[in-house]
């Protein structure tokens, strides 16, 4: 019998696809955690949007992080985005101390 190229009638379309929000995946996913009762807001970063020849030192490990290496920036909740830093992400799974 020979095969059909008839679209089933059955079938239903599928759903269309929503565009990405590449802006949202630039900017990361913001998130709260708590490191010795301390509150921080985290978000992952591809350290694409910074200047030409911007680096971070990670606070951490005291190496430069550089544009456009993925990577953690935490600041405390309380205290507020004046104390974010910038951390790899390894260093910012092993960190407990306070953001200075």
């Amino acid at each position: 019998m020979p095969r059909s190229n008839r679209p089933s009638r059955g079938k239903p379309k599928p759903e269309p696809i929503e565009d990405l929000d590449l802006n949202a995946v630039r900017l990361g996913i913001r998130r709260s955690e708590t490191k010795r009762g301390v509150d921080y807001t985290t978000q992952t970063s591809i350290g694409a949007n910074a200047d030409d020849g911007k680096t971070w030192v990670c606070p951490h490990c005291h190496l430069q992080i550089s544009k456009g290496i993925s990577h953690i920036v935490a600041w405390d909740e309380i205290r507020g985005v004046e104390t974010r830093r910038h951390f790899h992400s390894a260093c910012w799974k092993s960190f407990q101390g306070p953001l200075l």
